[in-house]
């Protein structure tokens, strides 16, 4: 007898019951989800920030930075994710421990708490926006708040 991953005892044969089986099968669809979302996010991110950064909309919409930061901060979490699943899960192994450890995690753990902080940024300008629209028009525009005496 071998005890399985929930506990539960499998003959020797191999087969194990069905909670360790049904378990299993979720991590494989949990795995291709990941696939899935690195598939849409990367080319989703780089087709938003694109569109977030063109002349016309940076010039007309304030908010237009924040969101093209948001896509860029996303796409580097997706592609530091992307490249964190190709080695461990298609190459097994790093070829250097340290720099898997560091660089990559790094990046990915950055871009995550980089993200709340846009979030705020946006919603703060976005605030500033709805307390004083005439005063917005005139200085958040330009993406700078020092000729910006909004009081």
């Amino acid at each position: 007898m071998v005890r399985g991953v929930s506990g539960a005892c499998a003959p020797v044969d191999g087969r194990l019951p069905v909670t360790d089986s049904t378990m299993f099968t979720l991590y494989d669809a949990l795995l291709y989800v990941r696939y899935v979302i690195l598939a849409l996010g990367i080319p989703g991110n780089i087709l938003s920030a694109i569109v977030w950064l063109r002349r016309r909309v940076v010039n007309k919409n304030s908010s237009a930075v924040f969101l093209a930061a948001l896509a860029i901060n996303d796409l580097v979490f997706l592609l530091c994710w992307m490249i964190d699943t190709i080695i461990w899960n298609v190459v097994g192994i790093c070829f250097n421990d340290w720099f898997c450890h560091y660089v990559w995690f790094l990046g990915r753990y950055a871009a995550a708490y980089l993200e709340p902080l846009l979030v705020l940024g946006f919603s703060v300008e976005r605030l500033i926006a709805i307390l004083h629209p005439l005063q917005v028009s005139l200085c958040c525009i330009r993406f700078t708040l020092k000729h910006c005496n909004v009081s």
